[in-house]
């Protein structure tokens, strides 16, 4: 679960976390968040409340001014080093010059990780079995989303930090990843955070969604989504699904037009 006892443990826990770029620009203003192994929490807010820079702060890329981030109990470097962070943003990171194959592969080069299975067996599993010795340049953007995501897993981490994985595909495509995101957490148990702009998508992948007020971000409200995984793509039209939609979209507004309330 989300809880607002930063101290009780859990694959993800913030205490009072800010960040200040410089001297004047604060991005993030005591997080406060936990977050237990095998959930996977949505982050929506407006733009500049600094959902980014929170997941580069998780994923080590960032350091925060002051409060604390733990990974499984580690800091986010220890737990980078210790290839326990697997990280996929909005624009697929693929080398050109590499195959599908060699892509994933070059993950393990940099981790130095033993992957529980083979990579041929992960691309097959992500539905690109046939694509595997395709560049980038050959593959849909979809299928390179897949591949991002799979550079992502093949360490086997036990943390997924998603940017916008999807942000830069059509309304279609992102629907039907969205899906098969879906079917692949339930069956992978990993623990994961994602940042989206998207209401439906929040609702449609997540066990709960955090809303972070405008900039500085703070916790605005954390709302449960109690609908079981995986979820398919007609969910999206079920009254239930509606409705949480509808509740986050009004908890968005009020973070959004009033600044938000910190939690």
């Amino acid at each position: 679960m989300v809880s607002k006892d930063p101290h009780s443990g859990g694959a993800v826990s913030v205490a009072n976390l800010c960040k200040t770029f410089g001297t004047s620009v604060e991005a993030l203003r005591a997080i406060n968040l936990n977050i237990e192994e095998g959930e996977f929490v949505a982050f929506i807010g407006p733009s500049g409340c600094g959902k980014t820079t929170l997941l580069r702060i998780l994923a080590g890329l960032e350091r925060a001014s002051s409060g604390s981030a733990k990974i499984l109990a580690d800091w986010p470097e220890e737990a980078c080093r210790k290839a326990q962070i697997g990280v996929a943003f909005q624009r697929p990171a693929l080398v050109e010059s590499r195959t599908a194959r060699d892509n994933v592969d070059l993950t393990l080069e940099i981790t130095r990780a033993t992957p529980n299975q083979s990579v041929k067996e992960l691309l097959e599993k992500f539905g690109l079995g046939e694509f595997m010795d395709h560049y980038p340049h050959e593959l849909s953007g979809g299928m390179q989303q897949r591949v991002n995501i799979a550079c992502a897993l093949v360490h086997d981490p036990k943390v997924l930090l998603l940017d916008e994985p999807f942000g830069a595909l059509d309304e279609l495509t992102r629907e039907k990843l969205g899906e098969w995101l879906s079917r692949l957490l339930k069956e992978e148990k990993r623990t994961g955070i994602l940042i989206t702009h998207s209401v439906d998508e929040a609702v449609h992948l997540s066990d709960r969604v955090v809303v972070l007020s405008a900039g500085p971000g703070r916790v605005h409200r954390v709302i449960d989504i109690p609908i079981p995984q995986p979820r398919s793509r007609s969910l999206r039209g079920d009254e239930s699904f509606l409705k949480l939609v509808a509740e986050v979209r009004r908890e968005l507004y009020a973070a959004t037009e009033k600044g938000g309330a910190a939690s």
